[in-house]
């Protein structure tokens, strides 16, 4: 896997994004396949699972480019966390905000250029199985018309002794993306922002079952 430094625009979140994939591959032995779906450049949705809290940062070292994610405020409130997802660009929510702010931050980002993490299911799932998908995600791929690209996660929420004993695996598997064409096609309504979100969750699926 060949891996663009220049894809990205900070020394410390590529020093960071080195450290972390070096541990992950080499003591965790997590795998990324897909990798070469993500466009290199220009803005654009990565979708995926949601299983565990670690899962944007996650993401964020898979990806061969620099991503922003939004988190919420009260996660900034751990150093190590706080240090962590501020040095892989994480942009704080606060509450009173809502969601009218994260869409207005979102679609920001996106316009110029970035490449924004987000979670169909809106929420984590306790278990293995996929939450309805939500609006949301349909909502930004709309009203922006950027490329998404299907993401699938697997053993994030794993204690990190089984990690260790390789009990479980971890995987980050990302799809051909969904393009702008394909997303304009639906209404921008709220309908059509459930049909896309929809369409994203089962590219995911499609990704589980190795598709």
């Amino acid at each position: 896997m060949i891996w663009d430094s220049r894809a990205f625009n900070s020394r410390f979140y590529r020093m960071v994004w080195h450290s972390l994939n070096f541990g992950l591959k080499h003591f965790l032995g997590r795998r990324v396949t897909g990798w070469e779906q993500v466009p290199p450049q220009g803005g654009c949705i990565i979708a995926s699972n949601h299983i565990a809290l670690v899962d944007p940062p996650f993401l964020g070292t898979a990806a061969p480019r620099e991503v922003t994610f939004v988190a919420k405020q009260e996660l900034f409130r751990f150093f190590l966390l706080r240090w962590l997802i501020t040095s892989l660009n994480a942009m704080p929510l606060r509450r009173q905000g809502g969601d009218a702010a994260a869409i207005k931050l979102i679609l920001k980002k996106l316009g110029q250029g970035w490449a924004v993490v987000m979670f169909p299911e809106g929420t984590r799932s306790r278990t293995e199985n996929f939450l309805p998908a939500k609006s949301g995600v349909g909502l930004i791929a709309r009203r922006s018309l950027v490329p998404v690209v299907p993401a699938y996660i697997e053993g994030t929420n794993r204690k990190l002794s089984e990690l260790l004993k390789g009990r479980y695996k971890l995987l980050t598997r990302f799809g051909p993306p969904i393009t702008a064409a394909e997303i304009a096609k639906y209404p921008d309504s709220r309908e059509g922002h459930q049909q896309i979100s929809q369409l994203v969750m089962d590219r995911i699926i499609r990704l589980k079952e190795g598709r």
